[in-house]
């Protein structure tokens, strides 16, 4: 409701007098009164407003009008004002304001509560806007992030948004701790039924999460479950359900290309190709980006391309699905393996997107160079097959005799779509005489035996549970130990050997009591002190490789991280090929690990990513370069890198000058110098120029101990408002793209046997909807719109549960 006010001319004259009222009076009779007695009168009068009007009846400012036991001094009013300030944006500055004149006008000042701003807001009270928040918001975007001032606006209020996102903020630099994750304590329930629709709502979301059939609905385990005291209770059809998720799925596909769309920076993505255990050939593409304070991946589409994956078939797939989103002009970097066509889809996605410069803006995933890594070292291992070029020694066929059921263990064993192929894997022997090859098999065999014993030994027990097994697991009892089986060693999952080898070395003493024991006739796998040492340092030199593995296989590590990786590998390798104490065979396996690990690490030089996500790390800069021993010219040439992008598309940022931001002033009510020359661009400091030099100003100063260069970046954000932004996009490039990789380890647990036919729209709006689902971006709006719809007719009703929509259903636009 708005103010009842008055009007007051301003007088020509002291005795001159005209005076406007509005609001609802006792009396029109006029009457002498003193001004106190008159704004007491209007007061009573519910008018609170007093209008300052020109000769010509033009509006001058407005102003209160209290009696003289109403008035308040300048902390009093100051605490009367607070009690209405309940916008979450006050959250980002200091409680109380400072009261200022300024010119003899009173403001209101605000201090900004951001790491290193310290930047003050005037607010001056007698414009007509004196409450306004506008420009406290515009200036917390730019020093805190949008996504930051979202988070606190969804609390609703100033008090949760400063408990519940600033202050966590502040202290780690992450909201997702207290904000996104607040469902994770103790889990309550309400104590009356969902409603029809909330039932609805619910399956949807417990389907897609936890990779339910849909006809599990109509399971009798799980009516009698809901039904038992409560008959009428409504469970909707295994048909309805189906159509829901996809609907659901539908409606969120184009709210997270909304929030793609108008995400403030670039986007990076990963892909990777896949063929599902009911043999569709399907391709996922994963965006990342910087989400609520934190780093997170999520599955942007999975799908089906039922022909030959070549490089270009990949590139158009690619291409349509940043087309149908809407963010093709915002793509970063691409992350994928090493597998050739991914050479010829880059590339050609450099013709058809515009901006995209193919191959330079391209990493390879780090996770997979790990696994080709250890598959040159361990396939040296492996037992040696008769051919046409060779014959088998004797000694390689006594092996292999040895090693005859293990190949089918290992095809039992492994899933449905793996194989012993790895796609980018170059093997280093082919460069090799027939001479070195021949020395190499010769150092190597030894190796060879103990693996297959240890195989062997595992095989037997879990095979033997009448015998063997039942022994090993007293034997275990006897030591003290806790039961455990021997990791069986795949050859599809080369850590399986490295996993086989610690729980080897941990029951050493179970291992020979259990060989020992000859009515058991295990004296085939009986193992000597040196193949013990063996075991113990193949294990050694392989546990980097696990290290690291595990590393880029969980949560979202930097770019930044992978060169400084690779140089640590490459440093323990070249030690341990240098150490005389080793065996002769794992020497051998070193120098060809170390051979594929030089030819990928050759193969970042024609990426620029890396070199400039190092540099943006403020843990890094130019000094990992200079403590590394590079060339000069190369460290000249990384800092040329990050300057050219950064002048041609971060210096130029559209970043409003803190004058503007930091003073809330009416247009026209401050006067500039009379003086023109004190307004002269010319004789003035550039502002702007300042901030366009914030990298020289970064690269100026010492690297820092930072564990989280994202968190770093966003509380430096007020002082690099423009390096920021591009450091921000460079460091949530995926190192890896094993997030595509939890895609397709969800989809084989979709795609069970008994789910073998179940559409390639159902399989992508599953795994899609259950990834946005657990991720929070399924919208409450969404699913209640689907769920108050009516159900799938009975005669509609599919034997497979299965739900299918008219063509064009998921379209987003």
């Amino acid at each position: 409701m708005a103010p009842k006010c008055r009007s007051l001319a301003k007088p020509a004259t002291q005795s001159s007098k005209r005076v406007r009222r509005t609001g609802s009076m006792a009396s029109n009779q006029a009457s002498v009164v003193t001004e106190e007695e008159d704004n007491a009168n209007l007061t009573a009068a519910g008018i609170t407003e007093a209008i300052e009007l020109d000769e010509d009846g033009n509006e001058i400012r407005r102003s209160p009008i209290s009696s003289e036991s109403e008035e308040e001094g300048d902390e009093e009013k100051l605490e009367h004002m607070m009690k209405n300030w309940s916008s979450p944006i006050y959250a980002f500055f200091s409680p109380i304001p400072a009261i200022k004149y300024r010119d003899g006008r009173q403001t209101h000042t605000f201090t900004c509560l951001a790491k290193g701003c310290n930047k003050d807001i005037h607010r001056y009270l007698d414009t007509t806007d004196a409450q306004s928040t506008s420009n406290m918001r515009k200036h917390a975007a730019k020093c805190w992030g949008a996504t930051v001032v979202a988070a606190a606006d969804s609390t609703g209020n100033v008090s949760s948004a400063r408990e519940s996102v600033v202050k966590g903020y502040l202290r780690d630099g992450s909201i997702t701790a207290s904000f996104a994750h607040r469902g994770k304590g103790k889990v309550t329930y309400l104590h009356r039924q969902h409603t029809k629709p909330e039932t609805k709502a619910e399956i949807v979301h417990w389907v897609a999460e936890s990779l339910r059939p849909f006809k599990v609905v109509a399971d009798r385990g799980f009516l009698s479950l809901m039904k038992t005291g409560r008959p009428g209770y409504y469970v909707p059809s295994p048909s309805t359900v189906s159509r829901d998720v996809k609907l659901v799925f539908a409606r969120s596909r184009k709210r997270i290309a909304k929030i793609l769309q108008d995400y403030d920076g670039d986007l990076s993505f990963a892909t990777d190709a896949w063929s599902s255990p009911n043999h569709r050939a399907f391709v996922a593409f994963t965006v990342h980006l910087l989400w609520n304070g934190e780093p997170i991946s999520i599955l942007l589409d999975l799908v089906e391309v039922a022909k030959s994956h070549s490089g270009i078939n990949l590139a158009e797939a690619f291409v349509q699905v940043l087309q149908d989103f809407g963010v093709a002009e915002k793509i970063l970097g691409v992350t994928c393996d090493n597998a050739s066509p991914n050479n010829v889809m880059v590339e050609k996605m450099a013709d058809l997107v515009e901006g995209f410069p193919g191959e330079i803006n391209r990493t390879r995933c780090f996770a997979h160079i790990v696994n080709l890594i250890a598959k040159s070292m361990l396939s040296q291992f492996d037992v040696p097959k008769c051919d046409a070029d060779r014959a088998l020694s004797a000694a390689e066929r006594e092996l292999a005799a040895l090693a005859d059921d293990l190949e089918d263990d290992d095809m039992s064993t492994a899933n449905d779509d793996e194989t012993n192929e790895v796609e980018g894997w170059v093997d280093e022997r082919a460069g090799m005489t027939e001479a070195e090859r021949e020395e190499l098999r010769t150092e190597v065999a030894p190796v060879k035996l103990v693996l297959v014993k240890l195989r062997k030994v595992a095989f037997k027990i879990v095979h033997s549970t009448t015998i063997l097994l039942p022994a090993w697991k007293a034997i275990l009892a006897d030591l003290g130990q806790r039961e455990r089986l021997i990791p069986r060693d795949v050859a599809t999952r080369w850590n399986s050997t490295y996993d086989m080898l610690v729980v080897a070395l941990e029951h050493q003493v179970a291992i020979r009591t259990i060989v020992a024991n000859t009515s058991l006739e295990l004296d085939e796998v009986e193992m000597t002190a040196q193949e013990w040492r063996i075991v113990q340092q193949l294990c050694d030199v392989l546990h980097i490789l696990k290290d690291a593995t595990m590393f880029f296989s969980h949560g979202t590590p930097s770019l930044a991280t992978v060169i400084p990786a690779m140089d640590h590998i490459d440093s323990t390798l070249a030690t341990s090929a240098t150490d005389v104490s080793l065996n002769a065979a794992i020497h051998a396996s070193l120098g060809i690990a170390k051979r594929t690990l030089n030819r990928y690490y050759n193969l970042t030089d024609s990426s620029e990513l890396y070199r400039i996500a190092i540099v943006l790390h403020p843990r890094h800069k130019l000094a990992y370069f200079q403590t590394m021993h590079w060339e000069e010219a190369w460290i000249e040439t990384a800092c040329d890198m990050v300057q050219d992008e950064f002048k041609h598309s971060y210096a130029s940022l559209a970043v409003p000058e803190e004058a503007e931001e930091d003073v809330e002033v009416v247009e026209g009510s401050v006067q500039p110098s009379g003086n023109i020359f004190d307004n002269l661009p010319s004789l003035t400091t550039s502002k702007s120029q300042d901030m366009r030099n914030e990298l020289e100003r970064y690269l100026a100063t010492d690297p820092e101990h930072v564990d989280d260069a994202l968190v770093w970046w966003q509380s430096h954000r007020a002082e690099y408002p423009r390096l920021s932004c591009m450091a921000i996009n460079y460091l949530t490039i995926p190192a890896t793209s094993v997030a595509v990789e939890h895609v397709f380890s969800r989809g084989r647990l979709l795609l069970s046997h008994v789910r073998n036919r179940l559409s390639a729209s159902t399989t992508r709006a599953l795994l899609c909807l259950g990834d946005w689902s657990r991720l929070g971006l399924v919208q409450d709006s969404d699913v209640q719109h689907v769920a108050s719809m009516s159900d799938v007719p009975l005669d509609e009703e599919q034997a497979d549960g299965e739900f299918e929509l008219p063509d064009g259903w998921d379209a987003i636009n």
